[in-house]
């Protein structure tokens, strides 16, 4: 049996359907890109009402994992029965669009380069980006519990982070941290890094893996030009133990980056936000915003916008937050900013989605 030169790692949990799509683009992309490419497909304890789906797929290694061991385990287990030399560890909402599996693949021939990561557009049309990386640090997380008291601290935080992600939508680039919906890497830096912590079930898994490969004197590289459609947050609604999983993760990693002291100080009841701040932010009667020549729209769930999705505003006329987008979104507050390039405010609009 040939050899792979490519093992795709794609983890479910009751998203068949979305894993259908992720393992239909990516056999299309072997094909029309000439990869000779494996897929790894495993379910992580979705339960047998899934597993008819899961069988009938393009999938070249099903593995069944009986409980949920969350993304880390399940791309764990993955790694474990993969073949190649070169790896995309894939959630499974995802849907590699046209060269980005190539271009994945180029990044990582750099052996200076640990890990590298696509331009994740959210909505079907591309108009929405997803944060080119995670913002993460003691500082930045302090900063967020505070936002809204000092405004002028909030606006400077937002510009540098607005022009930070246009920067690397637009180049691409070395990043601190990368989202982790798609990681393309050699095994010979996992071999070095290890493999992926299992006590984070939910998010932090891959921050905390990043963390050791730079540790080990590798970059991490955002792909500008690597393009793939992610359906964020559909899968983990599915999930009523999300939030517990999450807040578990999250502890877990603030604990270990920051130290206990650093973790209770995070974990603080928050105070309440400043009056200046809120005043400034317009009620929406819809998720929309006019369209300004040159100017970039943010969407957030957040009030000091940190992380967002965004997108140039006024290419299609005006704004409106699109409805597959608006699909996936909690009942709350969304925020929706227009920005300028050099990342100054220029609108800021809550809507209260029911």
């Amino acid at each position: 049996m040939t050899s792979p030169h490519l093992s795709a790692v794609v983890v479910n949990h009751r998203s068949a359907a979305e894993a259908a799509d992720c393992v239909r683009s990516l056999r299309e992309a072997f094909a029309r890109e000439r990869v000779e490419g494996e897929i790894v497909l495993v379910d992580s304890g979705s339960g047998p009402g899934e597993r008819p789906a899961l069988e009938s797929m393009a999938a070249d290694v099903r593995v069944f994992l009986e409980e949920n061991r969350g993304y880390s385990g399940g791309v764990n287990a993955g790694i474990a029965r993969s073949r190649a030399p070169r790896l995309f560890l894939c959630n499974a909402d995802v849907v590699f669009q046209a060269e980005a599996v190539s271009r994945l693949l180029r990044a990582i021939e750099d052996p200076a380069v640990g890990a590298a990561a696509p331009l994740c557009f959210w909505d079907a049309a591309g108009q929405l980006r997803l944060p080119p990386e995670a913002p993460v640090g003691f500082r930045g997380e302090l900063a967020e519990r505070y936002a809204g008291r000092f405004p002028s601290l909030d606006a400077r935080r937002f510009a540098a982070f607005a022009r930070r992600s246009l920067d690397l939508w637009e180049r691409g680039g070395d990043a601190r941290h990368l989202a982790g919906a798609v990681l393309a890497v050699r095994r010979e830096v996992l071999e070095r890094a290890g493999v992926f912590d299992e006590r984070f079930l939910f998010e932090y898994e891959e921050t905390e893996w990043e963390d050791r490969v730079r540790a080990a004197g590798l970059r991490l590289r955002f792909e500008a030009q690597a393009r793939i459609r992610h359906l964020f947050a559909r899968s983990s609604s599915r999930n009523p133990d999300t939030e517990r999983r999450r807040t578990e993760s999250r502890r877990l990693y603030r604990e270990r980056r920051y130290g206990r002291l650093g973790r209770v100080l995070l974990e603080r009841p928050a105070p309440s936000r400043g009056r200046l701040a809120a005043e400034r932010v317009r009620r929406l009667g819809e998720p929309s915003l006019a369209a300004r020549a040159g100017a970039w729209v943010a969407v957030s769930t957040s009030p000091s916008l940190i992380p967002f999705a965004g997108g140039p505003l006024g290419d299609h006329g005006d704004f409106r937050l699109p409805a597959d987008v608006l699909a996936s979104l909690r009942s709350g507050p969304v925020y929706l900013r227009a920005f300028a390039r050099d990342g100054r405010t220029l609108e800021t609009g809550v809507w209260e989605k029911p």
